[in-house]
């Protein structure tokens, strides 16, 4: 079954000669008969059963000199494959100037729908002199001609004829002015000259080097063949490059002397059965076009995208990457039958309200309902979900909405020029651009390791702002406490002052020197060693009860990771050893400190007898055992308060630790960003020569304004002077003391320092004020114009280009009406050349009611859709679409080879484009004429 997909690659042969061939003829058999059967079997065997696209032959132009005899043979024999879609007739000419030793070769390719016209319309307006005499090309003149040559009246007829063709060599102005005289006939003409190192234009030389290095006396005579003819045979590197302006002649130059841009072809040139589509090298000829004459020509309109000389298929791409064709089941209102899409590029055009959104809105819809989702929240669209809607790709994957199985990238109508570019921390226009840097691998991996790093010090911060504010909680509880009992200094006069009165009373009690200082230090150190016994008691059962002292680290395994298996059986064995080594450790600690409790315990039980001892001489004075119990207690106090100011040393250190690095956390989130964006402008490459991209570290100042004025009690701001809290800056927030001070402002509490409004705590307020507050800015340039300077069209038309350029996969793009969002200018200059290159790449489908769109873009597939109206009556069904290529300009007909019903067959897709798309007619005498001499008629 056929299926239309526009215009697709195809191997054509456009020059195959045939048995009885009039010149050269090698083909093999023993008569007639027998050659013809050999021939076509060369050709059944070398298609096959056309599932080989290397040998699947579409179309073949029958070669002859002077001649289509050949070619109504073939034609009427249908003895061909039912895979080769066209047969052209190619009449090959000898014509002065002589190249080397023979004259130059010149083939005149005809449309079908004229062969009956060929013999009274060309070969009998040929003219060739001979001895005075004018001779056409017919075959009674020829037969004249050879016995004319040959002097011999009585030459049989069918040697005479070869005779006379053999020496028939026309004058280059007899051509030209036949077609001069019936454009009717050049329409319908394709002109190639031979590059043949002894026949053609440039004779031993190829074509470009005649044109880079020759020039002769015969340079004006040969630039002029070149501007009456279509396209080279030849496929010679060289020639190709040249005739399409890529060497050392720009294309304006290549222009002025062929008269335009041309392309090359080549064929077998076959005279054997061996030759037969198998040119020297496998240099096959592909065209990108429907099989027909129209389709041929074009090649001239678009020579550098429609033809290519290569042993393998010019274009592919991955099937998981290609929409196929959409599928209606069971809705009335839709032709159960197949939409088919082309692999490279699809326009859909129709009139207002025909379908064209309502198609591409639902292959979205089927594909990526989340993404239509996300992108109706910045367009506002009434395009509804068609029932039995399935979306088929290549490979034979179904989407229908259920499950997300492939990606697109889809463009909704005026979405380009509704994307914000407010004071979001991300906007789209960031989103889309950091899509396209992500492309390079390098830049990827350094964004992800910011990403990473930035998540990390979220984490580290949060928990710092908890544990910070247990410090400061901490710090005023120590601090109350040592207020609490006292000061120092104090406490040392009392002591000093008690200890006297001790010394002189324990004179007056009769009291050994020394035994009362015995006495109070044996006191503090029972004291001293009843609470080292509690904290190693407390200790040892902890240890005890301690199965494990190693804390396992899940892994962030990648989802594809193959060694996940073999780092949980490392970490388990590494678990095990050091448990086992636990235990015995552990032993060996227990046993430690029990070995110290006794210790203890003895030491203990020694001061207690000392203190026994002493007890009765002190309880016999009761004022001497006040005061000796009053020193106690002070010293007491004492001891509690250096292990006071000792805690606040501690507490004091972490405080400013933990402070510096909340305040720090500004300058280490902008290390992270910094070290992507130096590495994203060192080595990114735009993808488009004429886009310039930046990286750079945006502090959000006016946000954070903004947060902190929701924070602070208004009333209080006016007390703190070194920042301007209504205007913050970057720099207010990298000077270290400036933010202490702020920070210990906001702890200190007291009528002089800042406030919090009501509703916020302090963690809250620091939660807030030590977020991430930097963003990456991408500034995007083109012709100098950054994008927020940039018209609302430039503008739109930089981010299609970055949207189209997202390559991370070769996804297809779907795109509704961008001309809607664009300036005629920059569709015309840079949007149509964008997508034509772009194409090659990816698969891109558009809706569009803009004829330069279709034909500067050279859609391959034209999909006309139309909704049934009075004005527009549809065959069977509301909404229908019929697609084809930009060359289809014939009606629709059934296997009766009637044309069927509706608007939509009735017509071309010529027609459908110039009667729908304003300027239709003018876009394609635009795209006609653009590879061609401005001045050149």
């Amino acid at each position: 079954m056929y299926i239309n997909r526009g215009s697709e690659w195809r191997r054509w042969e456009l020059h195959l000669h045939t048995p009885f061939t009039k010149r050269e003829d090698q083909y093999e058999g023993r008569d007639a008969d027998e050659k013809w059967d050999n021939f076509y079997q060369t050709i059944k065997n070398y298609i096959g059963d056309a599932t080989d696209p290397l040998k699947d032959i579409a179309a073949i132009a029958i070669t002859d000199y002077l001649s289509i005899a050949n070619y109504l043979k073939v034609r009427d024999d249908k003895r061909l494959p039912e895979s080769v879609k066209l047969i052209l007739p190619n009449v090959e000419l000898r014509m002065q100037p002589i190249a080397q030793d023979s004259p130059i070769n010149i083939h005149c390719i005809f449309s079908p729908g004229i062969v009956n016209q060929i013999e009274d319309r060309f070969f009998s307006k040929l003219e060739f002199e001979f001895n005075g005499n004018k001779y056409s090309a017919s075959k009674s003149q020829l037969i004249s001609l050879g016995r004319a040559f040959a002097l011999d009246n009585s030459l049989p007829e069918e040697e005479a004829e070869c005779l006379g063709r053999s020496q028939y060599v026309l004058e280059y102005d007899v051509l030209l002015k036949i077609f001069r005289n019936d454009q009717e006939l050049r329409k319908n003409t394709i002109i190639a000259v031979s590059n043949k190192t002894n026949d053609g234009v440039s004779g031993t030389r190829t074509h470009s080097q005649y044109f880079e290095r020759n020039i002769s006396q015969l340079e004006a005579t040969r630039r002029s063949i070149y501007q009456f003819t279509d396209m080279v045979f030849s496929a010679t590197q060289s020639d190709i490059s040249y005739f399409l302006g890529e060497r050392a002649d720009s294309e304006n130059i290549v222009k002025a002397k062929c008269g335009s841009l041309m392309p090359c072809v080549h064929g077998s040139d076959a005279h054997t059965n061996e030759k037969v589509f198998e040119p020297d090298d496998m240099r096959y000829c592909w065209i990108k076009s429907d099989t027909t004459f129209e389709g041929l020509k074009q090649i001239l309109f678009e020579p550098k995208d429609r033809v290519r000389i290569s042993s393998s298929y010019p274009e592919s791409k991955q099937s998981y990457h290609v929409i196929d064709r959409v599928e209606i089941d069971g809705n009335a209102n839709f032709s159960p039958e197949p939409i088919y899409f082309n692999e490279n590029l699809t326009c859909v055009i129709g009139g207002k309200s025909t379908g064209k959104s309502l198609l591409l809105h639902n292959i979205a819809l089927a594909i990526d309902k989340e993404q239509v989702k996300d992108k109706e929240e910045t367009v506002v669209t009434n395009v509804k979900a068609i029932s039995g809607f399935k979306v088929y790709w290549r490979d034979g994957i179904c989407s229908d909405g259920i499950n997300k199985l492939r990606k697109i990238v889809y463009i909704p109508q005026t979405y380009l020029n509704r994307l914000s570019d407010e004071k979001e921390e991300t906007t789209e226009i960031d989103n889309i651009v950091q899509g396209v840097v992500l492309q390079d691998r390098e830049l990827k991996k350094l964004h992800e390791n910011m990403v990473d790093g930035i998540l990390r010090h979220k984490r580290l911060i949060a928990q710092t702002i908890v544990d910070f504010m247990q410090t400061v909680k901490k710090r005023d509880e120590l601090f109350d406490n040592k207020m609490e009992i006292g000061d120092k200094e104090g406490i040392n006069q009392v002591i000093n002052k008690l200890s006297k009165e001790l010394e002189l009373l324990s004179i007056d009690c009769d009291i050994k020197d020394g035994e009362v200082q015995t006495y109070q230090n044996a006191i503090e150190e029972v004291n001293h060693i009843q609470l080292r016994l509690q904290n190693i008691g407390i200790e040892k059962n902890q240890i005890k009860a301690l199965e494990t002292v190693l804390q396992k680290i899940d892994l962030n395994y990648n989802s594809i990771s193959e060694f996940e298996e073999e780092f949980d059986d490392a970490i388990k064995r590494i678990q095990d050893e050091a448990d086992n080594q636990w235990l015995v450790e552990k032993s060996g600690l227990v046993e430690k400190m029990e070995i110290k409790i006794a210790e203890l315990k003895q030491d203990l039980k020694n001061f207690t007898i000392k203190i026994e001892n002493l007890r009765p001489k002190m309880e016999a004075n009761e004022r001497l055992s006040k005061i000796s119990d009053s020193i106690v207690i002070e010293k007491e106090k004492m001891n509690k308060i250096l292990k006071l100011d000792n805690e606040l040393e501690k507490i004091n250190k972490l405080f400013e630790s933990q402070l510096n690095l909340l305040i720090n956390s500004f300058e280490t989130y902008k290390g992270y960003y910094k070290s992507y964006i130096d590495g994203a402008n060192r080595s990114f490459v735009s993808p488009t020569e004429d886009l310039e991209f930046r990286a750079s570290c945006v502090f959000r100042a006016e946000q954070f304004s903004e947060k902190i004025l929701e924070i602070l009690d208004n009333r209080s701001i006016a007390r703190f002077k070194s920042i301007n809290f209504h205007k913050i800056s970057e720099a207010d927030f990298m000077m270290h003391e400036k933010v202490k001070s702020f920070i210990e402002s906001l702890i200190a509490n007291s009528s002089e320092t800042l406030k919090l409004k009501n509703n916020n705590t302090l963690e809250s307020a620091f939660k807030d004020i030590f977020s991430n507050w930097y963003n990456v800015d991408y500034i995007v340039k083109m012709d100098n114009d950054s994008i927020e300077e940039m018209s609302p069209g430039k503008k739109a038309l930089v981010l299609l280009r970055l949207l189209i350029s997202l390559a991370e996969s070769k996804c297809p793009i779907l795109i509704d009406q961008p001309e809607d969002d664009l300036d005629n200018r920059s569709i015309f200059d840079e949007l149509i050349c964008f997508i034509k290159a772009k194409k090659i790449d990816r698969q891109i489908i558009m809706a569009t009611h803009n004829a330069n769109i279709v034909l500067g873009g050279d859609a391959e597939l034209v999909i006309v859709a139309n909704q049934r109206g009075s004005k527009s009556s549809n065959n069977m069904y509301r909404f229908e679409y019929r697609g084809g290529s930009i060359e289809d300009n014939l009606p629709v007909k059934d296997d009766n080879g009637n044309i069927k019903g509706g608007i939509l067959n009735q017509k071309g897709i010529q027609t459908h484009i110039c009667e729908i798309l304003e300027g239709g007619k003018q876009a394609f005498d635009l795209r006609k004429s653009k590879y061609r001499f401005d001045n050149f008629e």
